[in-house]
């Protein structure tokens, strides 16, 4: 039996009122870094040429209840980026419009620091975004749990071994993976909610301030305020362009707080709803979260990471 499928397509010209646009406020506070926030306003998806400044941005730290400082406010990454301070004429006029206000600090954020920013413009009503760092994960251990050589001998698949002594209450972890342990897999029942990310960098906007390269979340819901040890598995490509373990195996564990999954969770959805797909044209709009006032989007925080690693040289491998 053979069905065929016909669609057809027809071009519409939109004719209703175009929305105000919002203000738009992210940043990811990250302790032992500088406070920091990217200040924006929403456009209309049919605008050709969108303008994304914020006219006479001014942003205020309180730290645990107590005013700390006002953050400097300077043009968008996107510009040094692209170096269009060399550029002049229409190419300097098009850059411009995708420009966002950058506000960065001086204090350097703590683990445990609540902190509210009040963002203040001549074009919007003032916004207040609140978030408290949360503390650095407790790491019991961390090292391999077993090792295997394939026949081939071209690669060796290693499986590791995360040990976590989780305190009471809800805690959010992430795994980031880095210098020879670029990335791993694993079945741990921990991360059937969230997967991995790779385009962190993309999840405030299209700027490198927030990129920390692959995320990996989950929650203590199956070992909730006691010891827990999850395991991952990743593969070592053997050749002679590769220089045999002299690189260690690093982690870097650190406890996000609550607005960050959220923000994250709801946006995986959104971006798993694509209306071009057969499944997103029958599912219903995803509200992405938002924790500010007066404003959309999220400010999250992340704690000081605790780095762990394995040196597979010292091992015999």
């Amino acid at each position: 039996m053979i069905c065929h499928l016909a669609s057809c397509t027809k071009e519409v010209d939109f004719t209703g009122e175009q929305s105000n646009p919002f203000l738009v406020v992210n940043g990811l506070q990250q302790a032992g870094q500088p406070a920091s926030l990217r200040v924006e306003k929403s456009v209309f998806f049919l605008d050709d040429q969108p303008d994304r400044r914020v006219k006479d941005v001014e942003v205020d730290l309180y730290v645990n209840g107590i005013f700390k400082e006002s953050l400097q406010v300077r043009d968008s990454s996107i510009m040094e980026q692209y170096y269009i301070w060399t550029e002049e004429g229409e190419i300097l006029k098009e850059r411009l419009r995708y420009a966002f206000n950058y506000c960065e600090g001086q204090y350097v954020i703590c683990d445990g620091d609540q902190l509210r920013f009040e963002v203040r413009s001549s074009e919007f009503d003032n916004a207040t975004a609140e978030v408290t760092v949360p503390q650095s994960p407790q790491v019991i251990s961390f090292d391999t749990v077993r090792t295997e050589v394939p026949p081939d001998d071209y690669e060796v698949k290693l499986r590791f071994a995360l040990q976590l002594n989780d305190p009471a209450g809800n805690n959010y972890y992430n795994l980031y993976p880095k210098d020879a342990l670029s990335s791993f897999t694993s079945s741990d029942p921990v991360f059937t909610d969230l997967t991995a990310v790779d385009d962190i960098e993309n999840l405030f906007g299209e700027n490198e301030y927030y990129g920390r390269g692959q995320y990996n979340l989950f929650t203590d819901k199956f070992f909730d305020g006691s010891e827990y040890t999850l395991t991952m598995e990743t593969y070592w490509y053997l050749g002679e362009e590769y220089v045999y373990y002299q690189e260690p195996f690093t982690l870097e564990v650190t406890c996000m707080d609550s607005n960050f999954y959220q923000y994250f969770k709801s946006y995986r959805a959104y971006s798993n709803n694509d209306p071009e797909s057969l499944i997103g044209m029958f599912t219903e709009p995803v509200q992405v979260y938002s924790n500010v006032k007066n404003a959309v989007g999220v400010v999250a925080a992340q704690s000081q990471p605790v780095v762990v690693s394995v040196d597979l040289s010292q091992n015999g491998m």
